[in-house]
């Protein structure tokens, strides 16, 4: 019976409260159950994939991990309370404010060894602290809140070093055969595109953890944005779309890509990085498509693909907030005078 389950997850909202276009539901534990009994079935690890919610909502599904999902159902309040009110009732642990993930014990305790306030945190933080880029940083904090103590002048740069702690979400977004697939499978380096003839399942969507020159991200490469009025387009496909775009507005950075063989995308939201891809054809650069592009890449080769890497590490975590040696504020319990 449906309620005898104990799911053994915890799950909790990502996303600021309020309504929205699209909710952030993350799911950490023993997910597959939970998929199987909310879905219907269990969804691949790497797998981007359109489902129904039990009879709440229908909205994409993202297998990060064995131990981590994704759901984005439509963004309205009641939609989240109904799903929280679905997984508490199956025994899931229901976390109204996320950041009591990280509170649990006091880390003073958890670290009696420590030397300061400072240092307990910033160990509790390394433990889950997904990229390796923070592990420097972190260390380094004792010493530089000693120095001197944090100002709200510090929060805009310690905003974009948290990205090091809680990874942030790159979309990818081009039109069917800009590829997409290949530049994920590359950065992957295995073929993780998803093709299934599961219904529900879009068609060479992936949505993986990666590792960016050291910033760990939640790589979410999309269903090809064709036009919805496309008769060839499938009902499930078109629906796909329509929370693909919306899911745009919630990311932290979006790639647009183009091919010698795909024109640019039209989104609802300028990109923060144009993409060329299959550079490695002839006469690619040439290519109409070609103009307006800030990197070229080849999937085949290898070409740009380090470069992009960097690129994009960089703009979400810039190289002078890495070097700056002002007190970064990892953990707003250090400084509550400045939230």
């Amino acid at each position: 019976m449906m309620d005898a389950l104990a799911f053994e997850v915890s799950a909790f909202r990502s996303t600021p409260h309020g309504a929205g276009a699209v909710a952030t539901v993350e799911l950490l534990g023993d997910v597959s159950p939970v998929l199987a009994a909310l879905c219907g079935s269990d969804i691949s690890i790497g797998a981007l994939s359109l489902r129904r919610f039990d009879d709440i909502d229908e909205g994409l599904v993202a297998r990060l991990a064995p131990e981590r999902a994704i759901l984005f159902p439509h963004g309205g309040t009641r939609i989240v309370a109904l799903l929280a009110a679905w997984l508490t009732a199956r025994g899931a642990n229901w976390i109204e404010d996320p950041l009591s993930i990280r509170d649990g014990i006091d880390p003073m305790e958890l670290f009696p060894e420590a030397e300061s306030k400072v240092e307990a945190f910033a160990m509790t933080t390394l433990a889950r602290a997904q990229s390796r880029l923070a592990v420097k940083l972190l260390l380094a904090q004792s010493a530089r809140w000693n120095a001197c103590a944090p100002t709200a002048l510090d929060l805009p740069r310690s905003r974009r070093l948290n990205r090091l702690i809680d990874p942030p979400r790159v979309v990818l977004a081009g039109l069917p055969n800009a590829g997409k697939s290949s530049l994920s499978n590359r950065l992957l380096g295995r073929d993780a595109s998803i093709v299934s003839p599961e219904a529900g399942t879009t068609r060479d969507a992936v949505a993986s953890r990666l590792d960016l020159s050291g910033l760990s991200v939640d790589w979410l490469d999309l269903p090809g944005f064709r036009a919805l009025d496309d008769a060839s387009v499938a009902s499930s496909e078109q629906r796909a779309i329509k929370l693909a775009r919306l899911m745009l507005q919630d990311a932290d950075y979006v790639i647009a890509l183009a091919a010698p063989d795909a024109p640019w995308p039209a989104l609802e939201r300028a990109p923060d990085l144009r993409i060329f891809t299959k550079c490695d054809m002839p006469d690619a650069r040439a290519s109409a498509h070609a103009q307006d592009a800030q990197l070229f890449v080849s999937s085949v080769t290898g070409e740009g693909i380090d470069a992009m890497a960097k690129h994009i590490r960089d703009a979400l975590v810039p190289p002078e907030d890495r070097a700056n040696t002002a007190p970064w504020v990892f953990d707003m319990r250090l400084a509550p005078e400045l939230a």
